[in-house]
């Protein structure tokens, strides 16, 4: 299974990944070759459905893509899992137990126990080797995502020995670890208690603040149809001298409904745009394949679902999908995404005397380490307002390739991958924002998160 997952994984990629194709991107290649026998030499280790996922994953998360992944639930089929019987959290800037499974025949580490290291290594040297098999980019938030898989088993030979924690009373006591075979359903009850970010959008004014929670996105119709209300209220409001713009959760969707959004608070940016034609263009490609084509068919029908068919998104995918059919008859091998935008900094925006078109209050955007795709998109619009605020946590990174589809394997995973290319983006390949005011929050309090934005405000 690991063997045939993994060709076709790869010659998926080389099918439909932009990145294969990119001459901006020589070292796409470098990895989907060196990467391919790296995989393959791990092949003789397999002894388990884990360790099958970990081999395919292995190649897939070197390319240190967050849009670019392996869906391994499809095909488990109830198969086991290999643990130590407990659930690494990121909790309040420290890895923490936060759960245990009964009745494991060995003592566990106790609730709340603040884990110090592993074997000699702090936790996040153990997670970047749980990474490898997970996510290979080196950023903090996404290990603090892998915390939550830190006890479970990726290759049989990389199991821990030991592990040294910091309990309630402030003594140091060092576990044993001891793997075992546990029943996928058992392994699924550690996670119900796990902690997960709150993704809907909705707006409040209180003393003339008025905080938007942006975190969601990709709608179902019921949270379409809020968008709408959303944007057709937001321009009535009065009173407004600040406005919050909090995304916390937002991992990601339509850029449309962020544009939207902002549009309808603050009437959109505005600037002097002489000689814009002189200026480089941020612009995406779309790499054309069987497999994108698929893709935006399948956008059209959910899209069309949640929205209607005669939506203004609907209509965009579509055009897009039926530019896609042409090139691929064509034999071309990209096709531009219709629109683009000037390449320009918030000093160019600056000196282009830019200002928002129907609010000259302050404006904050407040972001968590989930905010990715087209959250981070977001984020940039935002950052080039003059005089805005960025609050909170450094955001997640992506990198120039977006936009998923699914390929089904052989087994009946799914290989997600990206079908565009940003040109001339001003984030960098895996940059993650960093915020002007850092918050040392909780940042899944929204007391503590909305008085320490005011706070920050107020100075």
């Amino acid at each position: 299974m690991a063997a045939t997952d993994l060709e076709a994984a790869r010659a998926a990629i080389r099918a439909d990944h932009p990145g294969y194709i990119d001459q901006q991107n020589p070292a796409f290649r470098t990895w989907e070759a060196k990467g391919y026998e790296q995989a393959r030499a791990l092949l003789a280790r397999v002894n388990s459905y884990d360790s099958m996922v970990a081999a395919v994953s292995y190649y897939i998360a070197g390319f240190e893509d967050g849009h670019l992944s392996y869906s391994s639930a499809p095909a488990r089929n109830g198969e086991p899992v290999t643990m130590a019987g407990w659930r690494l959290d990121y909790v309040d800037g420290a890895y923490r137990v936060g759960a245990q499974l009964p009745h494991w025949p060995r003592p566990l580490p106790p609730l709340g126990a603040q884990l110090l290291s592993c074997d000699g290594m702090a936790p996040e040297q153990r997670l970047r080797q749980v990474g490898k098999y997970n996510d290979g980019r080196d950023l903090p938030g996404v290990y603090h995502d892998l915390a939550s898989v830190f006890t479970s088993l990726d290759m049989p030979g990389e199991e821990l020995r030991q592990c040294s924690f910091r309990t309630a009373d402030g003594k140091v006591a060092t576990f044993r670890q001891d793997y075992r075979q546990v029943p996928y359903a058992d392994f699924k009850e550690l996670f119900k208690t796990l902690p997960q970010a709150q993704r809907f959008n909705a707006y409040s004014l209180q003393d003339g603040v008025l905080w938007i929670r942006a975190a969601n996105f990709n709608p179902d119709r019921a949270a379409a149809q809020n968008i709408e209300r959303m944007v057709e209220e937001l321009p009535r409001l009065q009173g407004v001298r600040s406005i919050v713009f909090d995304t916390r959760g937002n991992g990601g969707g339509n850029s449309a409904i962020g544009d939207r959004i902002f549009d309808a608070a603050t009437g959109g940016l505005e600037y002097d745009k002489t000689n814009l034609d002189s200026v480089p263009r941020i612009y995406a490609q779309w790499r054309v394949s069987d497999d994108a084509i698929a893709s935006l068919e399948s956008r059209i029908a959910r899209m069309s679902a949640a929205q209607g068919a005669d939506s203004i998104d609907v209509k965009w995918v579509t055009a897009l999908r039926d530019s896609m059919r042409k090139a691929k008859a064509d034999g071309l091998p990209w096709i531009e995404q219709p629109g683009s935008a000037a390449r320009l900094t918030r000093a160019d925006i600056v000196a282009r005397n830019g200002k928002l078109r129907r609010f000259s209050g302050s404006v904050v955007l407040l972001t968590d380490e989930n905010c990715a795709s087209s959250c981070l998109n977001f984020a940039d619009s935002l950052r080039k307002v003059p005089g805005a605020i960025h609050m909170g946590q450094a955001t997640s990174a992506d990198t120039v390739y977006i936009d998923v589809g699914h390929v089904r394997l052989p087994s009946g995973n799914h290989l997600v991958m990206p079908h565009k290319v940003w040109r001339n983006r001003l984030r960098g390949n895996n940059e993650a924002l960093q915020p002007d005011v850092p918050l040392q929050v909780n940042m899944r309090d929204d007391a503590a998160v909305r008085q320490a934005v005011l706070d920050a405000l107020s100075r």
